[in-house]
């Protein structure tokens, strides 16, 4: 019985084998064919072209699965960036705007929040720009209907999130206008806010305006 187990592997392992002697046997076949008829070996280069032809016409096309997947990526990507319109956890009338990044707001049951503006950092009001960010934010949302995406309640008790006349991100805005900062240090992934910044600086407008304005965090630490 053991004798016959033993043969049956045996001969398992040999047909395991032949495919793989075949197909060496072919490849030399096609070689020296080739090498006959058209005096060099020129298949493997061909097999190698054809194949790469075959990878680069499908990462190219609409229809290839990575180009499918980035696609869905971006999506969810404007969806984090505010371009399309959110679910509001909190909404009312803003009744005060303390600065380029801090508002109250009043919602419908009288109750009051104070609002700072996620992922931006504004002039303190006695920095240069400080009464102009304040004036802008003032001409955005001063007693109009806002809402506002939560994101997290600061030291201070404050709601931060980001917040929407309509469908307009207001904390976007306000980079774009060139009267606030991206808060790199509290929004490292809000790239949307960091390419505003760019195109302001590189327009000169608002606080770019000056030659080496100040980030409001290093003021507040030379001014304590």
């Amino acid at each position: 019985m053991a004798q016959r187990r033993n043969n049956r592997s045996s001969k398992g392992k040999r047909r395991g084998r032949l495919p793989l002697r075949s197909l060496a046997i072919a490849l030399i076949g096609v070689t020296v064919l080739q090498y006959v008829v058209r005096g060099e070996v020129t298949w493997p280069a061909d097999a190698y072209n054809a194949i790469s032809k075959e990878i680069s016409e499908y990462t190219g096309s609409p229809s290839a699965g990575w180009r499918q997947a980035g696609k869905q990526l971006e999506k969810l990507g404007k969806k984090r960036e505010g371009e399309a319109t959110p679910h509001f956890d909190l909404s009312g009338k803003v009744v005060k705007v303390m600065d380029g990044d801090t508002l109250s707001l009043l919602d419908t049951n009288n109750t009051q929040y104070k609002i700072r503006l996620f992922g931006i950092d504004t002039p303190e009001w006695d920095q240069p720009h400080g009464n102009t960010s304040k004036r802008a934010l003032a001409k955005l949302v001063d007693r109009r209907q806002v809402g506002v995406v939560k994101v997290a309640t600061d030291t201070f008790g404050r709601t931060v999130g980001t917040v929407y006349l309509e469908e307009r991100n207001i904390n976007l805005a306000m980079v774009e206008a060139g009267h606030a900062w991206w808060f790199a240090r509290y929004a490292p992934y809000e790239r949307h806010l960091a390419a505003a910044e760019e195109q302001a600086r590189r327009q000169r407008i608002g606080l770019w305006a000056a030659a080496e304005p100040m980030p409001p965090w290093t003021w507040r630490q030379r001014h304590r």
